[in-house]
């Protein structure tokens, strides 16, 4: 699995977009890392940008690519899989 990955971060609410290099984290049993072939920043995300969430925020959560590594609990997908990611908010009650 990679450690790192370069992602495009809104750094500020009014400031240029930057690309960084971030460290990986190993996923969490109910998590996947995707490496990303393609993604876009949809008119939702730019809401978010300007939104009350703040800032930093990392942008393009409707992607396509292939799976890198699974968590111990993932069963519908594996490694080598090619995914579509899109982003789907979740309950604050939700403890995974």
């Amino acid at each position: 699995m990679p450690t790192s990955a370069r992602v495009v971060v809104c750094p500020a609410e009014s400031g240029p977009l930057r690309i960084d290099e971030i460290d990986l984290p190993d996923p969490g049993p109910h998590q996947v890392v995707v490496k990303q072939f393609a993604s876009g920043i949809c008119h939702s995300q730019l809401h978010q940008m300007h939104g009350p969430r703040g800032a930093p925020q990392l942008l393009g959560h409707e992607s396509t690519g292939t799976v890198v590594a699974a968590g111990s609990e993932v069963t519908h997908v594996k490694e080598g899989d090619r995914v579509m990611v899109t982003w789907v908010p979740r309950s604050p009650d939700l403890n995974r």
